[in-house]
């Protein structure tokens, strides 16, 4: 068991979600298609929602809920690695940049005192989803022609949103 103190890694998870913010946000300008660009609104949304689902406990544990200009930097600086990308090469440069974070949460989600453990988990379901998004994505597998699967990629970032999005 890790001797970091939840309040370290619940810092770290609010930072990783300004990241995510800035760079849905930034590359809502690089693609055109309605369909890519309700899939990247989609996930900016959870980026959001997620972000603001983790003030009440960092308030709570008394932590600052400003937003580090080092994280939107960080965010910036991978928008930008993928502009000018076709959707599925920029889709592949996001998996493999998200894809450290995900035994990184379990690690924070595994180390959460009791009274946050469902919150840590759900940031850990959160990551995956996020993934698994773009994983698919950048497999080529968009919602509906994804083969034997019944669900479209976005169907476990939609199921985490209080307000959902229509295309």
């Amino acid at each position: 068991m890790s001797t970091e103190p939840f309040e370290v890694g619940l810092q770290e998870l609010y930072q990783g979600e300004i990241i995510g913010e800035v760079v849905f946000d930034a590359l809502l300008a690089e693609f055109d298609e309605p369909d890519q660009r309700y899939k990247l609104a989609t996930v900016l949304q959870l980026e959001t929602e997620t972000k603001a689902r983790l003030r009440p406990a960092m308030m709570q544990l008394g932590l600052n809920v400003a937003e580090d200009e080092e994280s939107r930097l960080a965010g910036k600086h991978l928008a930008t690695l993928v502009k000018g990308m076709a959707w599925k090469d920029a889709m592949t440069v996001l998996r493999d940049a998200v894809e450290p974070y995900l035994a990184r949460y379990q690690s924070i989600a595994d180390n959460a005192p009791k009274a946050h453990q469902a919150l840590a988990q759900s940031m850990v379901v959160h990551e995956l989803s996020v993934y698994d998004f773009l994983a698919e994505e950048s497999a080529g597998e968009s919602a509906g022609e994804s083969a034997g699967k019944n669900e479209g990629t976005l169907d476990a970032v939609i199921k985490q949103l209080a307000s959902p999005l229509r295309m």
